[in-house]
């Protein structure tokens, strides 16, 4: 007779709690990503860059084919870069985040994920970045709801 009532005292509980109190917590956006965000707005992609790629292993030939292409003809197709936001944080393991961008342009958005890698004396570099026009490329189901 206790296990129904406890049941449906449970479950009047959850269904009057605030959807609040359910959500995720929101993580920090990381310094490296704002500083070059930053940098974008006020000095412009190559000096954002600097930011984005100081001390990452990417290669940058490899790169510039291909991500920093998309980046470079954003700027000429969307107009000028406005700012940027991140979207969602998400802590795959204690040393590596994926961080959920969206950067505004003139015209268009353009939606974008960094990885980053926190090495052993605290410091993180970016050690994977991807840009599309596309949300549904970028960001997962669950986050964008699509």
């Amino acid at each position: 007779m206790k296990t129904p009532f406890a049941l449906l005292l449970l479950g009047s509980l959850l269904a009057f709690t605030p959807a609040t109190t359910f959500a995720q917590t929101k993580q920090p956006v990381p310094e490296l990503i704002n500083q070059g965000l930053n940098a974008y707005a006020q000095s412009g992609l190559n000096t954002a860059l600097q930011i984005w790629l100081q001390n990452s292993l990417l290669d940058r030939g490899t790169l510039l084919r291909g991500e920093l292409a998309a980046l470079k003809q954003a700027d000429a197709t969307y107009g000028l870069f406005e700012s940027g936001e991140v979207m969602h944080v998400a802590i795959i393991t204690p040393r590596v985040t994926r961080v959920y961008l969206v950067l505004y342009y003139e015209r268009a958005p353009l939606w974008a994920w960094f990885d980053l890698y926190k090495t052993r004396s605290g410091h993180q570099v970016i050690s994977d970045v991807f840009f599309s026009p596309k949300v549904q490329v970028i960001l997962p189901a669950d986050v964008s709801g699509l």
